[in-house]
């Protein structure tokens, strides 16, 4: 569990001059609960799960800022179980008032379930492995620092007569799960995210590059917008290629734009009762067969020092480190309580956090151009969408620098392309694997470059 002994962390629900505090620390949540807990009528058991989050905030267009902005918002679910049945109220209104009003509303959803008094107790006491994902350094961006930050970015492409515009967040976020059976957890962490596109006057040529962190200091923010401007320059004047299947070079955010599809379907209830990629047949997985080419490995960790997060989710259940796919085989499903209750004889989940590594290779983006005959190398991929969810095929556009490969050389910027293609065949036909980087998702990612052969471009795509 976290401590919430960190420097510049409020202490109560409201600062000194009676300004909102940025959220809420440990002994602000277990006074919150208290007084719900004190507002609860009829017996039985009471829990409550407090997302509180401060975002700090700015945005820039066409060389110019255009937005800025802190938040604060504290979200608070109240759980009501009385003799099994369970009502759940969601608020974010913090006085006296709204929290009666509120755990009322739960009490009196719970009266319309019929009780079960075999149903488990809430969770109660639970252990978590020790995460580090506090930056000091990312707390204190405040808005002068980010704007500042941002004149710096911008100057470059400016200088070079191109249109710069991106976006930059800075973030604390308590989450706290307490209830009458002894459960109380609390974590806290930072988060800070950077993304940049760069584009010509014209409109026809474009970069990106983007990352996050829970450290902005580990954000090399100078090297992305300059990669972001090399990219733009050098997609000037693309070509339109015929749609076909090519040998493609996926960098970082590519891949995990196409692979997290994969990531949101590791759920053993659904693969056994209904029927997801990772059923083999009605009540079987498709664990321990092979899902991916043997060079694939994905796993996750809270503790992972590059891309650790807070260490139990929004029902207090502990993550823990798992590996899902081990060289290519399918080796775990995540599970809820439920679950676990009913076919593994335990009351332990395993919840997927979404957040995830895959194992990196030894080649470069360099070498993987050099060794390819014919193909594209691609930036990113845009507007993602599943087509079919039984095979997760997909469809979406490339966006921002795609070029054609000729005989171990990039030779010019082609036009983007839509693809329709699934994560589960692309990684399953891999050529060669690269180093991993941290990429911009909403969760920690790391993955590596990947080369596939035969990716499925379809047409066109009216796209920059």
């Amino acid at each position: 569990m976290m401590s919430s002994r960190t420097r510049g962390a409020p202490r109560s629900l409201f600062a000194d001059d009676g300004s909102p505090v940025r959220y809420l620390d440990r002994s602000a949540c277990e006074a919150l609960f208290a007084r719900i807990a004190g507002f609860a009528r009829g017996g039985g058991e009471t829990g409550v799960s407090i997302e509180s989050r401060w975002t700090g905030n700015l945005r820039w267009a066409l060389n110019r800022p255009t937005t800025a902005g802190d938040t604060t918002e504290h979200i608070v679910r109240i759980i009501r179980s009385i003799n099994g049945a369970i009502g759940q109220v969601e608020t974010n209104k913090l006085d006296d008032a709204s929290l009666r009003l509120s755990i009322a509303a739960a009490e009196r959803i719970a009266q319309f379930y019929s009780e079960n008094p075999d149903a488990w107790p809430l969770p109660g006491p639970q252990r978590y492995p020790a995460v580090h994902v506090w930056s000091e350094a990312t707390y204190a961006l405040d808005a002068a620092a980010r704007s500042r930050a941002a004149e710096a970015l911008v100057e470059p492409a400016a200088h070079a007569g191109l249109l710069s515009a991106g976006y930059v967040e800075v973030a604390a976020h308590a989450r706290a799960v307490l209830d009458t059976n002894g459960l109380a957890a609390y974590g806290v962490g930072t988060h800070a995210e950077f993304s940049v596109t760069v584009r010509d006057t014209a409109g026809t040529a474009s970069g990106w590059a983007g990352t996050d962190d829970h450290d902005w200091t580990r954000i090399d923010v100078t090297a992305l917008a300059a990669r972001a401007q090399e990219k733009c320059v050098a997609s000037r004047d693309p070509r339109a290629i015929e749609p076909g299947r090519y040998t493609v070079i996926l960098e970082p955010q590519a891949v995990h734009e196409l692979l997290v599809y994969a990531i949101y379907v590791l759920d053993r209830f659904q693969a056994e009762q209904t029927r997801t990629v990772y059923t083999k047949r009605p009540g079987y997985s498709r664990i321990g067969e092979r899902v991916f080419d043997e060079r694939i490995t994905i796993s996750t960790d809270p503790s992972d020092p590059v891309c650790g997060y807070l260490p139990f989710d929004a029902g207090g259940y502990p993550y823990r480190a798992v590996t899902w796919v081990e060289h290519g085989v399918l080796k775990e499903l995540a599970y809820d309580r439920r679950y676990a209750l009913s076919q593994l004889g335990h009351d332990i989940p395993l919840p997927n956090p979404f957040a995830y590594r895959v194992a990196g290779g030894p080649t470069s983006i360099e070498e993987m151009i050099a060794t390819t005959e014919r193909g594209l190398l691609v930036t990113r991929l845009s507007d993602v969408h599943v087509i079919d969810w039984l095979t997760l095929l997909c469809s979406g556009v490339t966006r921002d620098g795609v070029w054609l490969i000729e005989r171990g050389k990039i030779t010019r910027p082609v036009k983007n392309l839509r693809f329709t293609d699934s994560p589960m065949f692309a990684f399953s036909n891999v050529a060669q694997v690269g180093a991993v980087a941290r990429v911009h998702a909403p969760f920690p990612v790391m993955v590596p470059a990947i080369k596939v052969r035969d990716f499925n471009f379809t047409s066109l795509a009216d796209a920059v």
